[in-house]
């Protein structure tokens, strides 16, 4: 697994050195904790709003250094929501809400990030399959770019899954 997985241009702004950064889709790249300067190249690449999935006390947290993300990319003009997820013990019905919230953002161009993509990837596992309706051998091949979840994190990829199938067969 690559820290950057390829060289990677958003708008004309190289974005390949932040930790773990993938392309979703046109509108939503996913990455690592961004430092402040590379939430200021997402800027100048023309995104406009960025999710945190990780908790203020992730070890690679901007609250480290006494930086507050969210005073940040407000400032720098985006929008910003925090929706963290438990690393030890995540919960399903947060994971739809932040999977929601992702579609729901789907016309604005969204950078979503957690503490080292590992999160965050395995939600975009499931919008890849579920959203963008991507093959389960493709969403399988771009999660494990990033990591290999772990027994938690399958389970909720698992429980999740089962829950977007079901809303699909509900329609």
């Amino acid at each position: 697994m690559s820290q950057h997985p390829s060289s990677e241009l958003l708008n004309g702004i190289n974005v390949s050195e932040i930790l773990n950064v993938q392309k979703i889709h046109d509108n939503l790249y996913s990455s690592g904790q961004p430092t402040v300067q590379q939430l200021e190249l997402i800027c100048q690449a023309g995104v406009s709003t960025v999710v945190n999935l990780a908790l203020n006390d992730a070890s690679n947290s901007l609250m480290r250094e006494h930086i507050y993300e969210d005073r940040t990319v407000l400032e720098l003009g985006m929008h910003y929501v925090h929706l963290p997820l438990l690393w030890d013990c995540p919960s399903a019905s947060q994971a739809l809400f932040a999977l929601k919230a992702i579609h729901h953002l789907q016309d604005q161009l969204v950078w979503i990030h957690c503490a080292k993509n590992w999160r965050v990837s395995s939600l975009m596992y499931l919008y890849r399959r579920f959203y963008m309706k991507m093959p389960i051998e493709q969403a399988d091949e771009l999660l494990h770019q990033v990591w290999e979840p772990d027994e938690t994190w399958t389970g909720l990829i698992n429980a999740v899954a089962m829950q977007l199938q079901a809303e699909q067969f509900s329609y």
